[in-house]
């Protein structure tokens, strides 16, 4: 079938844009799109096909190509070498076998096997050689440290003892005290008769009142210091800055007219407690307290006033060797008087906002009624114990009530309880028991129940005994300890099966002391059984919250103090 072929008529003289032309014919084929007029604006025209081209402007150049090696030519005597050839020639055939024989490659794998072997051993063993001097550098620096820490623990107790502060450093003067009478009495039964015992006996005896009689007025001295600083302590606390944690946890601290007031008042106290001043520097002192203090009209101003007179005529007087420290204390005790009525004296001087500002202590919201003193004091005050029911008698009474029984030091017990804390608080432990213990419960725990002596070695040192967990994995108990010196329990907790280090006989008279501490601290467990129940003892520690001091303002005795003080006295 013969198709019709329609030739558009040519609207437009179109450029020659290019085409094909064969090598051979010579003969030029031109691509038909570049041939017509455009397309009509109807749209594209059915039944016409076309390939849109891009053409570039050629040239017709002759080229040759590159000669980088032989050419080989139909000829076979015509050769075109190249400067890079490289001539070869055809050597005698070696196989495989022979050439593993001559390059002996087995023998060089040896010999690098063999010294890669002995540098990884060398390696090896210089690795072993510096872990075992860093080792030994390592127990060397614990040794020292141990001994620098035992020798910084005897002198702290040589400086108690010399210096005493506390009442447990009174009671380890007494304790010592004790002691040395107890060894001079053995001592002369041992070397003397009955004659002469009874002469050595009175003479330690006045030595030991003699020595009782100075601990006791060092005693009074450091009481009445400690008087002085509870009369004081109102002024004190109100120096104090304001401090609260403000953005990003930075404490933020603010000064208030009250605190700048009662830091002034304490600098005059201060002044008027220094005693290495002329006369000149104490009169011009008291003048000007006197022109202060003249402008109010209350009691305590007139006896502080009158008090200032009789010094500064005194002093204008220049009499040589007078004695003023009488007068002195009794001015710093009407000042106190003074400054404490500040306030609420009442006086016309007094603005309405000093009123306000009122310069007391804190009052004490957990209190209780000790039953032999008849004072309302502090829950501080009272001592406790863990087979106690409730708080009766204070501190105070207990150490009068004991004043004819043996003095106990118990320094050594109460490291030994820090200790237990201290590792408890470091594993993690979520029991209260080594928190709620007391020294008196570890005086017994350790001597009446593990007779007061490792259970190991049979060490009676109290300086180097530590009571630790015995099972390592159970947090630690009264009935879940055992008795050892610091080498032992270092050396306890890296053991995984007690029955396999410890005999028989040992390991039943340790389970027999837990079930005699058991016995004894019995109530304990029930206490701990109800307050591990309620919460866990690390979320006392962590949830601290700021709380504003308490005034008359906004003093509330709350619900939970009243519970908790029922739950005391029950």
């Amino acid at each position: 079938m013969i198709s019709s072929v329609g030739i558009e008529k040519q609207r437009i003289l179109k450029p020659y844009l290019g085409g094909w032309r064969h090598k051979i014919t010579g003969v030029e084929y031109v691509n038909a799109t570049s041939q017509t007029g455009p397309l009509s604006k109807g749209g594209p025209v059915k039944n016409a096909y076309s390939r849109a081209v891009q053409c570039v402007q050629t040239n017709d150049r002759a080229t040759q190509s590159l000669r980088h090696r032989a050419t080989q030519m139909w000829r076979e005597d015509y050769y075109v070498p190249n400067e890079a050839d490289k001539y070869k020639t055809v050597k005698s055939y070696e196989s495989y076998v022979d050439m593993h024989l001559r390059l002996n490659l087995d023998r060089h794998a040896r010999v690098i096997q063999r010294n890669y072997r002995a540098y990884r051993w060398r390696k090896y063993i210089k690795e072993c050689a510096q872990a075992y001097r860093d080792m030994v550098d390592k127990c060397k620096r614990y040794e020292e440290e141990k001994a620098i820490a035992n020798k910084l623990r005897h002198k702290q107790n040589i400086l108690r003892q010399i210096y005493p502060r506390s009442r447990a450093d009174f009671d380890m003067l007494y304790n010592l005290v004790e002691g040395w009478r107890i060894d001079r009495l053995k001592d002369i039964k041992s070397r003397l008769f009955k004659a002469g015992q009874g002469a050595e006996s009175c003479m330690i005896l006045e030595k030991t009142v003699e020595m009782l009689n100075h601990i006791d007025k060092h005693k009074q001295a450091i009481k009445r210091s400690y008087r002085k600083q509870r009369v004081l302590r109102f002024l004190t606390v109100n120096c104090k800055p304001i401090r609260w944690s403000g953005y990003k946890g930075k404490f933020v601290e603010m000064i208030t007219i009250k605190i700048q007031k009662a830091r002034e008042f304490r600098e005059i106290y201060n002044a008027l407690n220094n005693r290495d001043v002329s006369s000149e520097e104490r009169m011009k002192l008291l003048i000007t307290l006197r022109k202060a203090v003249e402008m109010h009209n209350c009691v305590e101003a007139l006896d502080l006033l009158s008090l200032l007179d009789q010094e500064i005529a005194l002093l204008n007087r220049k009499i040589e060797g007078l004695s003023l420290d009488y007068l002195n204390e009794r001015i710093t005790h009407t000042y106190l008087n003074f400054v404490r009525m500040y306030g609420i004296c009442g006086c016309e001087c007094v603005t309405r906002d000093s009123k306000d500002n009122e310069l007391r202590e804190p009052l004490e919201t957990e209190t209780k009624l000790c039953r032999n003193c008849l004072k309302l004091l502090p829950i501080r005050r009272f001592l406790i114990h863990t087979r106690m029911k409730k708080l009766s008698i204070c501190k105070s009474c207990n150490s009068l009530s004991r004043r004819n029984i043996a003095h106990v030091d118990y320094e050594p017990y109460m490291f030994i309880l820090n200790c237990v804390r201290a590792e408890e608080e470091r594993r993690g432990s979520a029991s209260a028991l080594a928190f709620m213990m007391q020294e008196q419960d570890i005086y017994h725990l350790v001597n009446h129940i593990w007779q007061g002596q490792s259970a190991v070695s049979k060490t009676r040192d109290l300086f180097i005994l530590r009571m630790v967990r015995y099972q390592k994995d159970v947090e630690w108990a009264p009935w879940n300890c055992i008795l050892l010196t610091k080498d032992e329990a270092d050396m306890h907790y890296y053991i995984d099966d007690l029955a396999a280090i410890y005999s028989e006989h040992l390991i039943s008279q340790i389970d027999l002391r837990h079930q005699i501490a058991k016995n004894y601290f019995k109530q304990l467990i029930i206490f701990e059984k109800d307050f591990c129940e309620s919460f866990r003892f690390s979320k006392i520690q962590n949830g601290i919250e700021y709380k504003p001091p308490v005034t008359v303002e906004n003093y509330e005795p709350s619900k939970k103090y009243k519970l908790r003080e029922g739950i005391v006295s029950r």
